[in-house]
């Protein structure tokens, strides 16, 4: 499995950089905008050029292009022999505890089982998450299949599966937008194991309850919102970068859907680190 592991390499580089990063990305004087008048940051900034350019650095390490492409086409035809799920985890042995992988949520399993960047997306939370538990990321997969309004972040918004559309009324005219493809479906899964992880990592859950109601008063009430567009900024920023990255580096047309799964778990990495600096500049930070 070199090449998968090439990939997996790449993963653990990024997330290592970015926790050593995390505390410098957002910076400003919380003084000047809370009497600023405007709705949107004068002084605050956040910071992806330190982790741009450390993205930019994981092209020194050419081995990622030599002969990248005929060992991951290797490698993926070992993969699509694997009939059952313990088969398919077998080939992770060497890249992660492997009864840690093999005790993945029945709910996932048969989606992951041949999806390579979601086996690494999960490969990663366990080599670099401490206190990692299995429960978690189940309960986080059972409520966006099941529960009807998905999966919920640590801001209440909401991840939503692909469904079929009802057009009963003009409320359900959304749906449509809400189309099932094999994309979607990965990039919502690699957002929900980096949020989980994130969260965990972090101690978000619990600081951003403390900074809902730390700034509730209707003259703060910006800076709750804007936790969310630093957030967005971090995946704007970072995703194409990542992405391009990828494609360079490897020097191939890789899967789009595990260059899908690698984009989103790296992008939305840098989002829950951002979302750490912002709530430590705000006076919340990690106990």
């Amino acid at each position: 499995m070199t090449g998968v592991k090439k990939l997996s390499d790449f993963q653990d580089s990024f997330v290592r950089k970015v926790n050593e990063k995390s505390s410098g990305l957002v910076t400003g004087n919380l003084g000047e905008e809370l009497v600023s008048g405007k709705d949107f940051p004068i002084s605050t900034k956040a910071d992806f050029s330190l982790l741009i350019g450390e993205i930019s650095a994981l092209n020194e390490t050419q081995n990622l292009a030599e002969d990248i492409m005929d060992e991951l086409k290797a490698d993926f035809r070992d993969l699509l022999r694997s009939k059952k799920y313990s088969e398919f985890a077998d080939h992770f042995r060497d890249l992660v505890e492997i009864d840690q992988l093999k005790k993945l949520p029945d709910v996932v399993r048969g989606i992951i089982h041949m999806e390579v960047g979601l086996a690494l997306s999960f490969v990663s939370a366990t080599k670099n998450l401490q206190g990692f538990r299995m429960k978690d990321y189940e309960d986080s997969f059972n409520q966006y299949f099941f529960s009807k309004d998905g999966y919920k972040t640590v801001s209440g918004n909401l991840i939503t599966r692909p469904k079929l559309p009802k057009i009963s009324s003009l409320a359900d005219i959304k749906e449509i937008g809400n189309r099932i493809d094999a994309e979607r479906y990965i990039r919502d899964m690699a957002r929900i194991i980096v949020e989980t992880s994130g969260d965990r990592l972090y101690g978000l859950r619990t600081r951003y309850a403390a900074f809902i109601e730390k700034y509730r008063e209707e003259s703060k009430k910006k800076l709750i919102d804007w936790f969310d567009s630093f957030g967005d900024l971090a995946e704007a920023s970072l995703l194409p970068v990542v992405e391009g990255i990828i494609s360079g580096a490897f020097n191939i047309q890789l899967n789009p859907l595990v260059a899908a799964a690698i984009g989103t778990f790296c992008s939305v990495t840098v989002r829950k680190a951002t979302e750490h600096s912002y709530l430590t500049l705000l006076g919340l930070p990690q106990s």
